[in-house]
């Protein structure tokens, strides 16, 4: 039975705040040698994979864990039970030193002047000088102590010492925070130089264009939104959100050819702001910005300036250039814009799934966890948001839709109870207009689904919205919840979880290539289940190359030949006579 580091009062082991110093501190356990050598061993082998080799990460485990999470044992060129083990170690050696741990990320509350300031602020504000207040507050600082060689030191610290991952992004945001603060007139605070923009903007606002330019663009898309059914030709009446490409898309192109020189005043029409002369100074500024690559943004503008062209009825000549523009930014984009690929971390999330099964396992009981963990604090005012969150995951993996659909799910319409108990059963039906490419959905939910999403409507949904209303997934003001704030709590506890920040889109693909690695044959069913119009989508993001499983059968192959081969070697040794004379 081990003792805990607090029984050693009687050494003199100064605090820890290394993964050097917390080795080291293993030395002076009472703990047989053997173990002890474990332990030292497993930090030694965590610091190798998400240090330095120098031992000098900090020893915090609010650290430490998350970067190791995002390492599978195929990463770690581990056997799973051994990483596993190893991750057990350095629990045992973080709870030993638990006492002499100093924590980079104290949140003491704070006390005097820093604690008056913060009585001050509403909650955004709190969250975002968070890190800032306290970090100042054991340093010693006062609120008029800080100036920009301070901001320094702190950045320094979420660098170096707090291992924040964007800390440069925090750095700018608590900046800005602070010089919000300084400016309302709290107290006697002094500005902090503003960061440098990360680039010039360029935007023009369209509230400064022309007249006849702005009223050809709202013409344009009101016709997208309400197209002539009857007009001779094929029309189809896009969504809101198309439609609000193609706005932002016209002024992407009005600000970048204003910005290369075009006069604003000279774009009195549409059709001119199309015209390729403007398009190709567009692009050329854009092209320039981006350090002389074709990007996606000049892709989709000129996906959508083809079809403004036609509806403005351009010269055919003018049209025929428009294209030859086209094809020329296909011939020198990138590969990954030529063709639609997967993003590069989805697929990176799909390879980890293929090879570290216990990842993919936590994944799936994720929705369980999350409940579970509800259940056990039910009286927390956190805990109905957290059972939302596990209803919405197990919605996720067992639906695999769209995160709009998630959020937009409506009690009695969408989502709806059929039969009598015991013999009922729940349905999801989306209608062509609730869904992105106008593809029907019907999802059957049973099983500890059904069970799941029964216990959440009967004891937590109250919880979250008290007013009436019949969204499943209501936010405090009866309306249904915002798609950011739901994603946002996905992403939040499966950091927790899983180490990893995953969006709800990210579920449908999971979903979809945990059954192809069961049944990699039937590609056109995952397609079916997805609501993919076409099947070559579904091909397109799931469909991996046969080489890999080609290696993997080929080896297999070659195993059992030389097996074989072995056997007939053994036994044909066995016949040859004493004295190793040859049989004739």
């Amino acid at each position: 039975m081990h003792k805990n580091a607090h029984n050693y009062s009687h050494t003199t082991f100064r605090s820890i705040s290394t993964l050097g110093d917390l080795r080291d501190f293993i030395l002076t356990c009472d703990l047989k040698p053997e173990k002890k050598n474990q332990i030292r061993s497993a930090i030694k082998r965590v610091d190798e994979l998400v240090g330095h080799g120098a031992l000098d990460l900090p020893a915090d485990p609010q650290v430490i864990f998350p970067l190791l999470g995002r390492i599978s044992p195929a990463m770690a060129g581990m056997e799973a039970g051994s990483l596993a083990n190893t991750l057990s170690r350095l629990r045992t050696a973080f709870r030993l030193a638990a006492p002499r741990l100093g924590s980079l990320r104290s949140r003491t509350p704070l006390a005097g002047h820093w604690r008056t300031l913060q009585e001050t602020l509403d909650a955004k504000a709190k969250r975002m000088l968070a890190r800032l207040f306290h970090f100042a507050a054991r340093q010693g600082w006062q609120p008029t102590d800080i100036t920009d060689a301070h901001i320094e030191r702190f950045a320094s610290h979420l660098r170096e010492e707090a291992m924040v991952m964007h800390w440069e992004a925090t750095v700018r945001q608590t900046i800005k925070a602070w010089n919000r603060l300084a400016a309302s007139g709290h107290g006697a605070l002094s500005p902090l130089t503003p960061p440098a923009p990360k680039r010039t903007s360029y935007w023009i606002a369209p509230e400064s264009w022309p007249e006849s330019l702005r009223a050809d663009v709202e013409a344009l898309l009101s016709q997208l939104g309400n197209p002539n059914l009857f007009s001779g030709r094929k029309v189809r009446k896009l969504k809101p959100s198309t439609i609000a490409q193609y706005r932002y898309m016209i002024s992407t192109l009005v600000s970048a050819a204003v910005r290369d020189g075009v006069p604003l005043a000279s774009l009195t029409s549409l059709a001119v702001a199309v015209h390729p002369d403007q398009v190709v100074r567009a692009l050329a500024f854009l092209a320039a910005r981006a350090g002389g690559t074709v990007t996606a943004t000049m892709m989709q503008i000129m996906i959508r300036v083809r079809v403004i062209a036609g509806m403005c009825q351009l010269p055919e000549a003018a049209r025929a250039e428009l294209e030859a523009i086209w094809e020329n930014l296909v011939l020198n984009a990138p590969p990954e814009l030529r063709r639609r690929h997967m993003a590069r971390k989805n697929r990176m999330l799909l390879e980890r799934l293929g090879h570290d099964q216990h990842f993919a396992d936590l994944i799936q009981t994720l929705p369980d966890r999350l409940a579970n963990e509800a259940r056990a604090k039910k009286e927390s005012r956190f805990a109905p948001a957290l059972m939302r969150t596990a209803m919405a995951v197990d919605l996720l993996l067992t639906c695999s839709m769209r995160r709009e659909n998630l959020v937009s799910l409506e009690l009695g319409k969408s989502i709806k109870r059929v039969g009598q108990p015991p013999n009922h059963r729940w349905i999801i039906d989306l209608t062509p207009e609730e869904v992105k490419n106008e593809q029907p959905l019907r999802y059957r939910i049973d099983g500890p689904t059904a069970a799941l999403l029964e216990e959440y409507l009967a004891h937590w949904r109250p919880r979250l919205c008290p007013k009436p209303n019949g969204w499943l997934f209501p936010g405090p003001d009866g309306n249904a919840i915002d798609p950011r704030t739901m994603a946002s709590a996905i992403q939040t506890q499966s950091r927790r979880v899983l180490g990893v920040a995953l969006s709800p889109h990210q579920f449908r693909h999971i979903s979809a290539e945990s059954f192809l690695l069961a049944h990699p044959d039937k590609l056109d069913l995952i397609s079916e289940h997805l609501g993919h119009r076409d099947p070559n989508t579904t091909r397109r993001y799931y469909a991996r190359s046969k080489q890999k499983q080609a290696s993997r059968i080929y080896h297999e192959h070659v195993l059992k030949v030389r097996e074989e081969a072995g056997r007939r070697v053994a036994r044909r040794s066995r016949k040859r006579p004493i004295g190793g004379e040859c049989e004739p």
